[in-house]
């Protein structure tokens, strides 16, 4: 006996209407689906200024982050403001090297709830541990000055830690069944890369993002020459922090330090020189390394006077097979690369203040590269008003600096609350910047013109941004666009 039917009988007119709703309903689905299966970069720093990296990656529902940096004053209140991203969503991040611009908001990003991946590679967590380390040091300082509060705690710092995952150069990682990675040797610092990330779409196809991250300087005494990546690209983002100019090349910076050295020597002077404790510490003393070891330079004191450096100078130590081969031509007899006859590494304030008695002529290598901080402001404010001295800048100076204002010729200057006058020489070499110059950036974007849809000009003030986005859209005919702060990008 067949069964009764409850359900109403549908007229044609109902019919008509379900099918709508049927259609609707689909159609809605569909809608909800074709937004899910769009990628979106989301820039949430580096966008028309220098600092800050961090840039989001979405798609369907899955959300990873290239970089996750502050700016590098730890008293600006922009790094620590709300989130403009929920940390419990981010999947992975993905840090293309160490520098606080680019890795410093981690801890804080960990203590709003992110627990997933981090991938680097060896030399970028050891460095990682050092900056954080120091970074946090400056933040309690500042609760103490300026009563600004702890972002984060030191047990968020080392959580953090934990969450890193060591990559190497050229192995393909796959994050999800949507996301894959690879780094390439960025040649900006120890360890730095420059990420492929690849998409996989719901239809089979495949979109390749490379990240530049910072590009390097080929003419870096200590590491190998960036990569020029082959592989053909759908979006570029690249940095331009020296999109319109250029730097002296090897020869011309060699004979600039050495003219300097020469200078203090005759005038019984003090040079002076503010580094970065990350890679230009490094690479200028490999430059004084040389000039002394062939007598080119007579030899005088000179002083490692940044403890954070030295620390630094130890993970080079560790990591010799990410250093150039060329670069150990200048070590001789039982001297190693970081070592030579006169230099002294002085890590306690006793054997700092120590160099004050040394009479000149004497060199003083110390942090902070741009004069915000750091004890190269006791030997500026002891050695500026001498007319026989030399500061000498190899450092990109931030806008705002002490550094950008002895650049451009400020004569006189506060320093621990006491006016000091600026007597001595002033000299910039921009040749031992770590970064790529205007015509290293072009070449490095040319091999990408072929099928490149759209590069995304970044990390750069916005004359740079500007010349550089030119220069490629007239040479190579590539579509530029340099986003705002915040700003969502669907791709194509």
């Amino acid at each position: 006996m067949p069964k009764k039917n409850n359900n109403k009988n549908i007229d044609n007119g109902d019919k008509k209407k379900n099918s709508l709703v049927k259609k609707s309903i689909t159609s809605k689905n569909s809608t909800i689906k074709n937004k899910n299966d769009k990628i979106k970069i989301h820039f949430y720093g580096a966008t028309k200024e220098v600092e800050g990296s961090c840039f989001l990656v979405e798609y369907k529902n899955e959300k990873i982050l290239i970089d996750c940096g502050i700016h590098r004053d730890i008293r600006d209140e922009t790094n620590f403001q709300s989130l403009p991203f929920n940390p419990q969503q981010i999947k992975a991040i993905i840090l293309t090297h160490a520098h606080i611009d680019h890795s410093g908001l981690i801890p804080y990003v960990y203590k709003k709830g992110f627990r997933g991946k981090i991938f680097a590679t060896p030399p970028t967590i050891d460095f990682c541990e050092i900056l954080w380390e120091d970074a946090f040091g400056l933040m309690e300082d500042s609760v103490e000055k300026y009563g600004l509060p702890l972002p984060y705690s030191a047990n968020d710092m080392v959580e953090a830690l934990n969450l890193f995952q060591p990559i190497s150069y050229y192995q393909e990682i796959n994050i999800s069944s949507n996301f894959s990675f690879m780094f390439y040797n960025a040649g900006h610092i120890l360890g730095s890369a420059i990420v492929l990330l690849k998409i996989k779409k719901s239809n089979k196809e495949e979109t390749k993002i490379i990240f530049s991250g910072d590009l390097g300087n080929p003419f870096n005494l200590l590491l190998p020459e960036t990569d020029l990546i082959s592989e053909e690209a759908d979006y570029c983002l690249v940095e331009s922090t020296y999109g319109d100019r250029l730097h002296e090349d090897s020869k011309i910076r060699r004979e600039l330090l050495e003219d300097a050295v020469e200078e203090v020597i005759r005038n019984k002077g003090v040079l002076m020189i503010p580094v970065l404790a990350l890679e230009r510490t490094q690479e200028i003393l490999v430059e004084l390394n040389e000039l002394v070891i062939n007598h080119r330079v007579p030899s005088v004191p000179i002083f490692m006077d940044s403890p954070l450096a030295i620390k630094i100078t130890e993970i080079y130590k560790k990591y010799l097979e990410y250093i150039r081969i060329e670069a150990f031509k200048f070590v001789k007899g039982g001297m190693g690369l970081f070592n030579f006859p006169g230099l002294t590494f002085t890590l306690t304030t006793e054997q700092s203040k120590a160099i004050n008695v040394v009479p000149p002529p004497k060199i003083i290598l110390a942090g902070s590269g741009s004069s915000e901080g750091g004890r190269i402001l006791h030997h500026e404010k002891r050695y500026l008003p001498d007319p026989h001295s030399v500061l000498l800048i190899v450092s990109y100076q931030d806008k705002n600096s002490l550094g950008r204002k002895l650049l451009e010729g400020i004569k006189e200057i506060e320093i621990y609350n006491e006016t000091i006058k600026v007597n001595c020489r002033i000299q910039q070499i921009s040749g031992y910047s770590a970064h790529a110059d205007q015509e290293m950036l072009l070449k490095w974007i040319g091999p990408m013109r072929f099928r490149l849809k759209k590069l995304f000009v970044i990390h750069g003030e916005e004359s740079a941004i500007n010349t550089l986005s030119q220069l490629v859209r007239d040479r190579f005919g590539i579509v530029t666009e340099a986003p705002d702060y915040g700003e969502e990008i669907e791709l194509e």
